[in-house]
């Protein structure tokens, strides 16, 4: 039922939908306004009424001629505007001009948490596309790890026991090619272990800064006057120490060397009084001796 511009049905039904503006609209703020949401509540009502009077009318026959008499609302005049009304749900949808479309329902069936209605449809979380989110980061940090795992593991990929290095090593870098020819001189065998192994002079912490403890030191036999000890670092190495019993660790004539497992530990000094290089190679339960030679010059022989 249209009303006349001006009328106190008019200036109602403008102010009702003002409030569901408020209330259902995209800026809601009506949530803790007591008054507002009170005064909504109450032109809701006449309204309902006055469209269920207006369905009650209409089920009955209407003369020709005469006007389907309509009760006015209990609560004051009526509202009208320019919308339409259409059910949906049990409830009217009614088209703002301006303002889109929205649905008029009974405030007594809107969930309720502490006398506050709860929020609209669009203002709620939205679970799947947060659930969608985190799969797809899942995924990403899954493909990450993966493919570093497969680089890292081109770069460290261990030495099967068949093409262990310790069988024939190469002539040293320091050396020029062809000068040293590799030849297996000795196996020194595992002589102590732990306590027992003979500490070496330690004065500079070096086995502390490697993650060693003298207690877990294996000593095996000695070399051309040389003292040898291997050990097992805690950060994953296995690690080689050639000395001079006097003297201690990176003191004067010594060496050393450290590896990941899965490669050769070696530590190489040159053999004093000749000019030989001598490189040893550490085993789980020996040390490999290799002695690199000077060969002959072909050029010395001749006249």
């Amino acid at each position: 039922m249209d009303a006349p511009l001006g009328s106190g049905e008019f200036v109602e039904m403008d102010e009702l939908e003002r409030l569901r503006g408020r209330a259902y609209g995209p800026d809601a703020d009506i949530a803790g306004d007591a008054g507002a949401e009170g005064r909504l509540a109450e032109l809701e009502a006449a309204r309902r009424r006055q469209l269920k009077n207006v369905d009650a009318a209409a089920e009955v026959p209407a003369q020709v001629g005469k006007p389907v008499a309509v009760a006015a609302p209990a609560d004051g005049p009526g509202a009208d505007s320019t919308s339409i009304l259409q059910p949906l749900d049990g409830a009217f949808a009614e088209s703002l001009p301006g303002r889109g479309s929205f649905t008029e329902q009974n405030p007594r069936r809107r969930p309720v948490s502490n006398g506050t209605p709860a929020a609209p449809w669009w203002r709620r979380p939205r679970w799947s596309v947060i659930l969608g989110a985190a799969i797809a980061a899942l995924a990403l940090i899954a493909g990450y790890v993966a493919g570093t795992s497969r680089l890292l593991a081109s770069v460290f990929t261990p030495l099967p026991p068949e093409s262990s290095t310790v069988q024939m090593p190469p002539v040293p870098d320091s050396f020029p090619q062809g000068l040293y020819l590799p030849s297996p001189h000795e196996i020194l065998a595992l002589k102590s272990v732990g306590e027992d192994a003979d500490r070496p002079n330690d004065r500079h912490g070096v086995l502390e800064s490697l993650g060693i403890s003298p207690d877990e030191l294996r000593r095996y036999q000695n070399f051309d006057g040389l003292n040898i000890w291997g050990g097992e670092s805690r950060y994953g190495m296995a690690c080689l120490f050639v000395a001079v019993p006097v003297q201690g660790i990176r003191e004067g004539y010594s060496a050393e060397g450290c590896s990941p497992e899965g490669f050769d530990t070696i530590a190489e000094l040159p053999q004093q009084g000749t000019d030989s290089v001598m490189r040893f190679v550490l085993g789980k339960d020996h040390v490999s001796v290799y002695v690199y030679e000077r060969t002959a010059d072909p050029r010395g022989l001749q006249g």
